[in-house]
């Protein structure tokens, strides 16, 4: 992962140098897409990809009141329903934070929600808001 984030930083200087001005190589939800695309590529984030089903988990509703999904993400990005990586960032939280508060702690999916959690907050802080700390 980190030869991955030096190849993408490098890209990025690159583009920095030719541009005229940073925030022309900004475009925030174009780098929520690339985190998103990153977590998606991991086989174990397939069970995130599509919300919840209420047939397969009745009491769902019972326990969360806000479902969410990486694949209603993809489509809020792609149709640029968010107006700030923020609000990409607070609902792909609710992903993870619903499925550690409906499943068991310490339980598998509880360790695959928490494992992505923690690889979103390194990307999102790496490749959103530090670039943008960084350069604007």
């Amino acid at each position: 992962m980190a030869q991955e984030e030096a190849i993408q930083f490098e890209k990025e200087r690159v583009l920095l140098e030719k541009a005229q001005k940073p925030s022309e190589v900004w475009q925030p939800l174009r780098r929520c897409r690339m985190v998103l695309d990153k977590i998606s590529e991991d086989s174990y984030s397939g069970i995130f990809q599509e919300p919840v089903s209420t047939t397969d988990f009745p009491d769902y509703e019972e326990y969360i009141d806000q479902p969410m999904d990486l694949g209603t993400i993809r489509t809020k990005v792609d149709n640029r329903k968010y107006q700030s990586p923020e609000q990409f960032a607070r609902d792909v939280r609710k992903v993870w934070n619903n499925c550690k508060i409906y499943n068991q702690h310490g339980s598998q999916i509880w360790h695959v929600a928490d494992f992505f959690s923690k690889q979103f907050e390194r990307l999102f802080q790496s490749w959103v808001m530090g670039f943008r700390e960084r350069h604007l």
